[in-house]
């Protein structure tokens, strides 16, 4: 996707990267910050989204192949680049330019470089796009990979309303291949698109698992109605969200009081004018910067196979609280686990709003969650729970700000990277040995290392890099999988760092970055005033997946949680196929970990739940982990369930009375959910796809992919 580059000069990376809009106020879009000249190529990063994404997208496949392919989660592989960067533009060996979009008066120099490049089909102009040429490249794109199979029937038309694009898109394509009728209902809201889309993907895995069971039609007919209600119960499937909005404290520093005035508006969440034309990028403020996410809600949806919601505009007083919470936290030097139950309530009450049915349904229906914000939805607690959203599902983020990177991003679909059989991890130490919590963090490593020492496949080296470029050489040397930085975090005016030995660095330009880097470090994805985050340039840098800290946390428990996520990754060396991705592993070990939350919470609960039953018997802990909370803890309520089977447990010691208070004065505080992934962690695959697609259906017959 070709776009004119506002200054006409060659950049030095192939999509320019702007991280504050303050130079030129007519070149961007604000409040999010997205560049004018990439919006200009909104209509054709649109249009890619209606094309094949994958060879699968061409051919007729079973139904069971199409859920093989939902794990795949292929996604179109869209660059926009600058016109001036066409000459010097190199391309991975395993690209295959199909397809080269430009503004009508860019046609003649994209021509000229899409030759070099090897582009298959002749160059599309803005002009030229609509239903008729859609159909064309469909047909052209089937010839040139596909020319002996006959197309699939039924057409593709281009989205009418980019609103609703992330919920009716994917079914019309799931459609195709199923041979559906793809017709528009004629209530074309929300509730009846994700009604459709649910309908859609229960027929869609009820049909799998009678093929994967060798049915004939014959013998599928008279329990295909069972196997339909059966399959709407276990339906789960991956679900986007957008969450438009920017702290007002951002918004203050980056635009003066006049433009604000003029240009900043709230988006909601559905817009009868946002509608698909080769005028996309000439917009207003409002409506292009809300079609720009919609386009990155759109293409993960449909790379998914599943589904996505556009929602409201946080409120500008959600980020006032969010802040708040983040200084109760840098402020205090005890948890105050009253303070923070108060402000997490508020915090609630303001963004309960945004939970509507719709997101609800969608939510429950979700086996992970990805939160296009710069908000932390995750802190939420959804309506009828009592455990805020991130204990309730695999949740993960990708920022907006700066929404110019986020689209960017988008097109630029992530392989998936396996530690099925290895794993190399390195603990780089930044603080020095003779700071307490240096001293702390080198103790836990080395404990963490003796415990899974004899596990095959896993390696840990922990390295003590107190300056830069002692961390940069560490990395090269071990090029490790997964990367832990043990440091202090630090606020240095609107910007989140880690502190190496004693400099702070917000970007740390390794030579060949991790695909997983886990900052143990306090407050380095602060979120309540739009900081620039060493979490989210990391991702920048090349890191598929970053897990920061929103807060200042303890050193023990970071050393508790973190290792648990280690030893999590051991036991799916030793028994594989428990999870399928880092992100289910990491939500499991976030979860489990709520009850050390509460029995490290203070010394009188630390000590009951360390010390051995009556007779010698299990600590609570143990029996805890063990036995009793089998079963019974349910993510929507996690912290409430734990203290109730604790509680029995404290019963059975004749102790519950004094337990119950313990947790009831002076408290705790949820501290596992204010870690946060950002970027992919969905694309650290540690299971085989054979695997995951069996685990689909595990009482049937698994033919080969």
């Amino acid at each position: 996707m070709v776009f004119d580059p506002e200054d006409g000069t060659a950049p030095t990376e192939i999509s320019p990267v702007i991280d504050a809009p303050l130079e030129d106020s007519d070149q961007f879009a604000i409040p999010h910050g997205l560049a004018r000249d990439v919006a200009r190529a909104l209509p054709g990063l649109w249009y890619c989204l209606h094309l094949p994404q994958s060879r699968g997208d061409l051919v007729d496949l079973e139904a069971w192949r199409l859920k093989g392919l939902q794990q795949l989660a292929m996604g179109h592989h869209v660059m926009p680049v600058p016109v001036t960067a066409l000459d010097s533009l190199a391309l991975a060996p395993w690209w295959r330019p199909m397809l080269a979009l430009c503004p009508d008066e860019l046609v003649e120099r994209t021509a000229r470089g899409a030759v070099a490049l090897g582009v298959e089909l002749p160059v599309a102009s803005f002009s030229t796009l609509g239903d008729a040429s859609l159909q064309e490249h469909w047909q052209a794109i089937q010839e040139r990979v596909y020319p002996d199979v006959p197309p699939l029937v039924g057409k593709v038309n281009l989205s009418r309303r980019l609103d609703l694009a992330a919920l009716d898109l994917p079914w019309r394509l799931m459609a195709r291949r199923m041979g559906w009728d793809i017709d528009a209902p004629a209530d074309e809201e929300t509730p009846t698109l994700l009604h459709r889309t649910l309908q859609g993907h229960t027929l869609v895995a009820a049909t799998a698992r009678l093929e994967r069971q060798g049915l004939t039609v014959e013998e599928a007919e008279p329990v295909f109605g069972q196997t339909v209600v059966e399959e709407k119960a276990r339906l789960r499937l991956p679900v986007s969200l957008a969450l438009p909005g920017v702290a007002p404290a951002y918004v203050r520093g980056a635009y003066p009081p006049q433009l604000r005035k003029a240009r900043v508006r709230p988006l909601a969440a559905m817009d009868a004018d946002d509608t698909w034309s080769t005028e996309i990028g000439e917009r207003d403020d409002a409506h292009v910067e809300r079609a720009a996410i919609e386009y990155t809600l759109t293409h993960r949806a449909v790379a998914n196979d599943s589904l996505g919601l556009m929602m409201p505009s946080v409120p500008p007083s959600a980020f006032t609280l969010l802040a708040d919470l983040e200084k109760h936290f840098r402020d205090s030097a005890a948890d105050r686990p009253r303070s923070v139950e108060k402000l997490l309530s508020r915090l609630n009450a303001v963004v309960r709003p945004l939970f509507t049915e719709p997101v609800m349904e969608a939510i429950n229906r979700a086996s992970m969650l990805t939160v296009f914000s710069n908000f932390p939805l995750g802190l939420a607690t959804m309506p009828g729970d009592t455990a805020p959203l991130a204990a309730r599902l695999p949740l993960t983020y990708e920022p907006l700000l700066p929404l110019t990177r986020t689209v960017q991003k988008a097109g630029a679909v992530a392989l998936g990277v396996e530690w099925k059989n290895r794993i190399r991890v390195l603990v780089a130490e930044c603080i020095p040995a003779s700071d307490p919590v240096g001293q702390i963090s080198r103790d836990g490593w080395r404990i963490t290392q003796d415990t899974l020492k004899d596990v095959e496949g896993l390696s840990i080296h922990a390295v003590q890099t107190l300056s830069l470029d002692a961390l940069r050489e560490a990395v090269s040397e071990h090029t490790p999988d997964l990367l832990i930085i043990s440091a202090h975090g630090t606020l240095v005016a609107n910007t989140a760092a880690i502190v190496i030995g004693d400099e702070p660095h917000i970007e740390l330009g390794l030579q060949h970055t991790p695909p997983v880097i886990v900052l143990s470090a306090c407050h380095v994805a602060p979120r309540g005033a739009s900081a620039v985050s060493i979490t989210d340039l990391l991702l920048r840098e090349g890191a598929l997946a970053v897990l920061g800290t929103q807060v200042p946390v303890d050193v023990r428990r970071n050393m508790m949680l973190t290792g648990r996520l280690l030893t999590n990754l051991a036991d799916h060396l030793i028994n594989q196929g428990r999870h399928a991705t880092l992100l289910e592993v990491w939500h499991h070990t976030q979860t489990t970990n709520t009850v050390n939350d509460i029995l490290m919470s203070t010394p009188s609960l630390g000590s009951w739940g360390r010390t051995p039953g009556p007779g010698g018997g299990p600590a609570p802990l143990q029996e805890f982990m063990i036995s009793r909370s089998a079963g019974r803890l349910r993510g929507a309520h996690i912290y409430q369930d734990t203290e109730q089977v604790l509680g029995e447990i404290a019963d059975d010691q004749g102790r519950g009375e004094q337990v119950r208070n313990w947790f009831r004065r002076p408290g705790y505080v949820p501290e596992s959910l204010f870690y946060l992934f950002a970027g992919r962690p969905e694309r650290i695959l540690i299971s085989s796809m054979e695997e995951r697609v069996a685990a689909l259906w595990p009482h049937s017959d698994t033919p080969g992919m």
